[in-house]
């Protein structure tokens, strides 16, 4: 029979109890040893430090047990950064196996500020515990536009919460701090006049709006999925709409060979888009404004992206439907 003892992931230390045994014997017992604790992690039995055996994501002791003995694994559980896939100016912050989270305030209550920015050289240094048991921290001095505090997101259910972080160097921060709160206002209003969203190359958003594709394939880039369709085929989904004037919007990566293809909605052909290097090193969005006799009275049209002969469409990042800007007309 076998007993456990652990705060974890609160406390760095759990133990085995070995209570019973039908005879003493020589066998391995293993450990997991997490990835994240970077070779850190410490075996003790009955108290005393050994050396275990590290294979495949375990330690591992091999002795003579008995019963009564104690095998004990400790990993650390302090703060650490860990970057957003494609993107090592994003970052959130972890706590052993947790993802920390900021507190936004309860979710009845807006966020009006721009998304929370971290600036400072040494950005760890500016946790403090507040409770160390429950892992709840606060921040000094490195969060824009204020301070705030953080908490395993599992615990933010019922409330507002930010994860991944732009970071910034002080110096970086004052020259790039306006196109920042620029670029925030602009996501900000685009999110209030989107319809519909499509995350293309993704299979539940891509059930959930019914594609249909024929030689069309998910890709994957820089942290983005997205979705192309080669010479011949074509990829088309649903979105919702609402009345009014209304912009598709399409999202590309910059750096693309030469390559023309046609955006149809509804089998009607609203736009061509050729992709030559356009914006290098970067994703980008093109609009593309429906006539409002197109959507007019519908509660959804199918979007379809169709190459060029001995083309290809896309790859395409992600599909918005938006309500276009006030006083816009199609």
């Amino acid at each position: 029979m076998l007993r456990l003892d652990t705060r974890y992931p609160f406390e760095p230390e759990s133990r085995l109890t070995l209570t019973k045994l039908a005879r003493p014997g020589r066998f391995p017992i293993a450990l997991r040893v997490p990835g994240w604790a970077n070779g850190r992690a410490t075996v003790t039995v009955n108290g005393a430090a050994v050396e275990p055996v590290l294979a495949k994501g375990y330690a591992i002791v091999e002795r003579r047990w008995k019963a009564g003995d104690v095998v004990a694994i400790s990993v650390p559980l302090d703060l650490r950064l860990e970057s957003a896939p494609g993107d090592v100016d994003t970052v959130a912050v972890l706590r052993g196996p947790m993802v920390m989270a900021a507190d936004l305030g309860p979710t009845e209550a807006k966020w009006e500020q721009a998304d929370p920015a971290m600036v400072g050289a040494d950005l760890l240094a500016a946790f403090t515990p507040t409770a160390g048991a429950a892992a709840r921290y606060a921040t000094r001095g490195i969060i824009r536009p204020a301070d705030l505090n953080f908490v395993p997101f599992y615990s933010q259910y019922d409330r507002r919460s930010a994860v991944y972080f732009k970071r910034f160097s002080e110096t970086a921060w004052k020259t790039e701090e306006a196109a920042f709160l620029t670029e925030q206002a602009r996501l900000k209003d685009l999110a209030a006049r989107s319809v519909d969203v499509m995350h293309l190359g993704e299979m539940q958003p891509e059930r959930d709006h019914a594609l249909t594709s024929e030689i069309s394939y998910p890709v994957s880039y820089r942290g983005r999925n997205g979705r192309d369709a080669r010479s011949g085929g074509y990829f088309e989904f649903a979105m919702k709409t609402r009345p009014g004037p209304l912009v598709v919007q399409a999202t590309y990566w910059g750096d693309e060979r030469a390559r023309d293809f046609d955006i149809l909605v509804d089998n009607v052909k609203v736009a061509t888009q050729h992709l030559e290097a356009d914006q290098p090193g970067k994703f980008f969005d093109v609009e593309y404004p429906l006539p409002i006799g197109l959507t007019k009275g519908k509660a959804s049209v199918k979007i379809r992206f169709v190459p060029h002969d001995r083309s290809s469409a896309g790859p395409v990042f992600g599909v918005r439907m938006v309500a276009a800007k006030p006083g816009a007309t199609a």
